[in-house]
């Protein structure tokens, strides 16, 4: 959860799913379940080929190949992979996707590819940002160029430490998101002064002009803490990032379990989980937002400070503003982790409690089972991932077009 948000950044479809899944029979793969053009000029165009495999032992038909209904006209899509085609053992065919922007800013799109394999809904994602000549046309300086509060004492506010954003460029900078985010964000938090020189989404800093922002330090827990500021507008040529840190002083006692909370958005539909107490508070009296509030759902955790080396950090991530999915992704897999970790669509947050990972998908006698879900939904806002400890819960979910992902981690019972 972005803790300094002015403005949602573009959302892009939040969609994981492995390339090469196991099968008896037939099994899919592909040689990229995601397509990065990265940046294109208006006015050109990139393309790049996916190939889709029969990797297993059986026969295996498409049941529906089909162009995500949110998909920006800016991509073009010609299968050979189609609908009724069948594919034997080792037997291929090609998705081509051609990326031609007519107009600035960010896109996203898809392909289904609906099968008869026991993983039968698989989606190729597909981003681009379009650019033209306003692209590059304003510098974004960071004044000064890192932040760092040095040591403070856990729970003890310090700052503000003011900060400045000066545009080098030849035009006018509007900026579209002002987020801060990164492993530790709830430790940080910025605010605005009101006046004439405030930063702010949709304010624009002529050129050679500048805005500010005070910044405070509040540690959770000892040791590094760190976040960054990340600046988007159709004028800068890339994400502007700014780093953060501080040293949190005196550890608090550990505790070994915590109380997971899950939270719902009314407003954006998204199903938010933390194991943070400080979080926790902030939510209920509504300090991030009027549209959070508990579902009622909850469930016993290891804390991070626990001693339990078989329970693992479960990983948060968020998307990347402008690039990544407006929604939170978490596991407790650390090979699923370091993978997202280096997707350039998401950034880490963090952890704020432990888990158990399940063997062979099942959870210990005595542990509650955590299910994935996800939903893909009409438009690519609407995708939305959730994780339930309620097996029926998840049941009557699937009945609403949620997708089983499967269990994802373990937790205490209690």
């Amino acid at each position: 959860m972005s803790r300094l948000r002015f403005a949602r950044g573009f959302v892009v479809l939040a969609a994981l799913f492995a390339s090469c899944l196991a099968h008896a029979a037939g099994r899919i793969c592909t040689s990229a379940d995601t397509l990065w053009f990265g940046q294109q000029q208006v006015g050109t165009t990139a393309s790049s080929t996916v190939t889709v495999s029969n990797c297993g032992d059986g026969v295996f038909g498409f049941t529906d190949v089909s162009v995500h209904p949110a998909t920006n006209a800016a991509f073009h899509v010609d299968a050979a992979c189609r609908t009724g085609l069948s594919l034997a053992p080792g037997a291929t065919c090609t998705l081509d996707v051609a990326f031609a922007p007519t107009l600035p800013g960010q896109a996203s799109g898809a392909v289904w590819l609906h099968n008869t394999t026991s993983t039968p809904d698989q989606l190729v994602t597909f981003y681009g940002r379009g650019i033209d000549a306003q692209a590059g046309s304003a510098t974004l300086v960071f004044d000064p160029p890192t932040i760092d509060f040095g040591a403070a004492r856990i729970g003890v506010e310090v700052g503000p430490l003011v900060l400045t954003l000066r545009n080098a460029g030849s035009a006018a900078l509007v900026p579209s998101a002002l987020v801060l985010n990164g492993p530790t964000p709830y430790d940080f938090r910025g605010e605005l002064r009101h006046g004439p020189s405030d930063c702010g989404i949709g304010r624009a800093i002529g050129a050679g002009e500048a805005c500010t922002l005070e910044l405070y330090f509040h540690p959770q827990a000892a040791g590094a803490r760190r976040a960054q500021l990340v600046v988007d507008a159709p004028q800068l040529a890339s994400l502007a990032t700014l780093g953060i840190t501080g040293n949190g002083l005196d550890t608090p006692p550990p505790a070994t379990s915590v109380d997971v909370v899950e939270f719902h958005n009314r407003d954006d539909d998204q199903y938010f989980l933390t194991g943070d107490a400080r979080e926790i508070a902030l939510l209920d009296r509504g300090a991030l937002g009027a549209g959070w509030s508990r579902t009622g759902t909850s469930f016993n955790a290891w804390s991070l400070d626990t001693s339990d080396a078989v329970a693992q950090p479960v990983c948060r991530f968020f998307g990347t503003p402008g690039i990544g999915p407006n929604s939170h992704f978490y596991t407790g897999d650390t090979r699923e982790c370091d993978i997202v970790r280096k997707d350039p669509h998401w950034i880490e947050e963090g952890a704020t409690f432990r888990a158990r990972r399940p063997v062979d998908g099942a959870c210990a006698s005595g542990e509650r089972t955590v299910t994935r879900l996800f939903r893909p939904g009409v438009s690519v806002t609407a995708s939305r991932h959730r994780y339930v400890v309620d097996a029926s819960l998840a049941t009557a979910m699937q009945g609403q077009g949620w997708i089983l992902e499967g269990a994802v981690f373990c937790a205490p019972a209690g």
